[in-house]
């Protein structure tokens, strides 16, 4: 059933006549594009409307050529004048056009782009004319040319129609082979605007070839490729699909896809194009049974076949057997013996026909009773299928041989790397790209900066909120320091005619003015802190003179204006003095004060020889707070945030790692150069 739309190849040419001039644009900076002329802008411009409207179109070109002053442009616009000749059915004077195309080129080197342009066209020319062995040797003229010049666009049309041609001649995995390498031009050029055809024609071969999942997957890819519909795109899908399912025999499934591609065929000025959907669907009703139908169709198309002088003597002989298909179906035998009668040269009609041809000879001489005949043709309808059984699958096995080891190498060697300017915007692309990358790494890197920033802030103002908690906490729980401090300094005067209560309040009165303003500071000096530790011991030993034994070991080399964490001895010292010897039942108890300088730290440690550091022992006692050394472990915290070397406060129980002996030792390392600012 399948009628060859040899028309589509000027289709193709059209569609790529857009490509090949607008994907200068596209691509400057990637392929080796001349910029568009006048006339290419021109061509641009009247490209939609050269198939619908060719006369028109024609006289346009011919006015355009007038003043012209560059040959290749005039050169170039006879060979769509010769195209318009060709569409209004006038080959003898396309192919004059053409021919003088060609000579010139011959005449003229550096103009192999036009060559290879005009070798392609005349190929359609030929096909149009049904010669086409020699279409094909058109196409590979052409597919030679176009490697002379630097211009390749035209390559991905001359792939095309190389891959139709030798669709129809039957070599399809040649046929394959092409539209494969059309894809693989059309991807490396950068092109999208003629992908669809390509899918199409893919679509066309795996349906030639009965391999009919894998021809739905190429018209699903073509259905489904973004690029513009024209209505010549949108008539070729229809009418390809619509054969498709015809060779899968879903006819009720085809029928809208003919229609919906005569639908679009009647906006054209072409009416060789309706005829041939008027052909196809003819024979879809007459094999779903619906002969009125059928016969409108079939009468329309035969109608305007045999009165066109120029038609095409396979798609005659074709429309003739489609006659002879609806007069066996409603049985009049002798109009069907007038067409299946006809005589037809075997030589230019493909072997499809005329094995559909013997079939309805077969029936038509079953029906006669003349079975010598019928069986006759039976044999020969047999033998096709045989025959077309192992091409198919002759064919099937090289295609799939071709595409999984084709290799595309030189050919992707010649397009990529056609000369250094290539190569010098591509490195251009990469620079762009490296430095737009390291513009946002560097963006990148500054937001990072100011979010870990903004972090530091939070935790710094976190932690100095928590000290100062911490601190006012420290302070509440020492009974208010500073009101203890005026109270007693107001009293104090009274207490002195009392020699033996004077000296205490003294010492109070210095260690709660102490405590107070160590409360207030980060940091004091180490004699600062030495002082107020004594102070505190003084007035503890008032109450109870011979409880502790005090035991200071002051090195000559400590600086003792070296900054301590303020109450950072103080603190360990009132603990110990409270709580370690409360269970000790030694007659001395003994409390060592060590401070020294080591290398680069200033070194204090705290020993007594009480019942050992115990934590949360003394946490539901009355004297306790529990603050004192949670202000210190917090302060030390906030303070090494700040620092690179750490100020380092150990606390531990002796008798752990050492059981003939107990008590408490704490070690406080403070590095000489450890900055108290925050």
């Amino acid at each position: 059933m399948r009628i060859s739309i040899y028309n589509k190849r000027i289709i193709y040419i059209c569609i790529f006549l857009l490509v090949l001039l607008s994907c200068t644009s596209q691509r400057k900076e990637v392929n080796k594009m001349p910029k568009p002329t006048a006339i290419d802008l021109l061509l641009i411009s009247r490209y939609d409307s050269i198939y619908t409207y060719p006369v028109k179109m024609k006289d346009e070109f011919k006015k355009a050529q007038k003043g012209l002053t560059d040959s290749t442009e005039f050169y170039k616009l006879d060979l769509f004048v010769g195209l318009c000749f060709y569409l209004q059915g006038n080959a003898d004077s396309a192919l004059y056009l053409n021919q003088k195309v060609l000579d010139f080129c011959d005449r003229y080197p550096g103009t192999s782009a036009l060559k290879a342009n005009a070798w392609n066209h005349r190929s359609t020319l030929l096909q149009g004319v049904n010669q086409k062995d020699s279409s094909i040797a058109c196409l590979h003229h052409a597919y030679n040319a176009v490697y002379q010049s630097d211009d390749r666009r035209e390559l991905q049309s001359i792939c095309i129609n190389l891959a139709d041609a030798y669709c129809q001649t039957g070599d399809l995995p040649q046929a394959a082979k092409y539209y494969r390498k059309a894809l693989w031009v059309v991807d490396s050029l950068g092109s999208t605007n003629i992908k669809f055809s390509i899918y199409l024609g893919l679509a066309q071969t795996y349906a030639n070839l009965h391999n009919f999942p894998l021809a739905h997957h190429y018209f699903d890819l073509a259905e489904q490729n973004p690029e513009h519909r024209l209505e010549h795109e949108k008539y070729i899908f229809a009418n390809s699909k619509g054969n498709c399912l015809y060779f899968e025999e879903k006819y009720a499934e085809a029928l809208p896809y003919f229609q919906q591609a005569y639908q679009v065929v009647q906006n054209f000025s072409q009416p060789s194009l309706s005829a041939l959907v008027e052909a196809n669907l003819g024979e879809i009703f007459t094999l779903l049974g619906k002969t009125d139908s059928a016969h409108y169709y079939l009468d329309k198309s035969c109608s305007y076949y045999m009165n066109e002088p120029t038609a095409n003597e396979e798609v005659v002989f074709y429309i003739n057997s489609l006659q002879a298909a609806l007069a066996l179906q409603e049985d009049k035998l002798a109009t069907a013996n007038y067409y299946l009668s006809k005589p037809y040269n075997p030589l230019r009609i493909g072997p499809s026909y005329i094995y559909l041809h013997n079939k309805r000879l077969m029936e038509y001489y079953a029906r006669k009773k003349d079975f010598e005949k019928a069986y006759q043709y039976k044999i020969a309808v047999e033998q096709y299928d045989d025959s077309i059984r192992n091409v198919r699958s002759i064919n099937s096995i090289n295609e799939i041989d071709y595409r999984y080891n084709q290799d595309t190498t030189l050919l992707k060697r010649d397009i990529l790397i056609s000369n250094n300017q290539i190569k010098l915007s591509q490195q251009h692309n990469i620079i762009i790209l490296v430095l737009a990358l390291l513009i946002i790494s560097v963006l990148l890197a500054i937001l990072i900066f100011i979010h870990i920033r903004r972090k530091n802030e939070q935790r710094y103002n976190r932690q100095m909120a928590l000290a100062t908690q911490l601190r006012m906490e420290n302070i509440r729980n020492r009974i208010s320091p500073h009101y203890m401090f005026n109270v007693l300094n107001t009293v104090m005067p009274t207490f002195k005619q009392y020699s033996e209560l004077a000296h205490p309040l003294q010492l109070l009165i210095q260690v709660l003015r102490g405590n107070l303003l160590a409360s207030e500071k980060m940091a004091v000096e180490l004699q600062e802190e030495i002082e107020l530790v004594k102070n505190y011991i003084a007035l503890r030993k008032e109450t109870n003179p011979n409880t502790i034994h005090i035991e200071w070991e002051i090195t000559e080399q400590v600086p003792l204006q070296t900054l301590i964490p303020s109450m950072s001895i103080q603190i360990p010292v009132e603990n110990a003095l409270k709580y370690a010897f409360e269970d000790n039942d030694e007659q001395t108890n003994t409390l060592s004060i060590h401070i020294s300088k080591e290398d680069r730290n200033l070194s204090i440690s705290i020993r007594d020889n009480g019942s050992g550091y115990d934590p949360g022992k003394h946490s539901n006692s009355k004297r306790s707070t529990g603050n004192g050394l949670k202000v210190l472990f917090r302060t030390i915290e906030l303070l090494n945030s700040k620092n690179t070397e750490k100020i380092i406060f150990d606390i531990r129980n002796i008798g752990i790692s050492d059981p003939s002996q107990h008590g408490t030792l704490v070690t406080i390392t403070i590095p000489f150069n450890y900055q108290f600012n925050i």
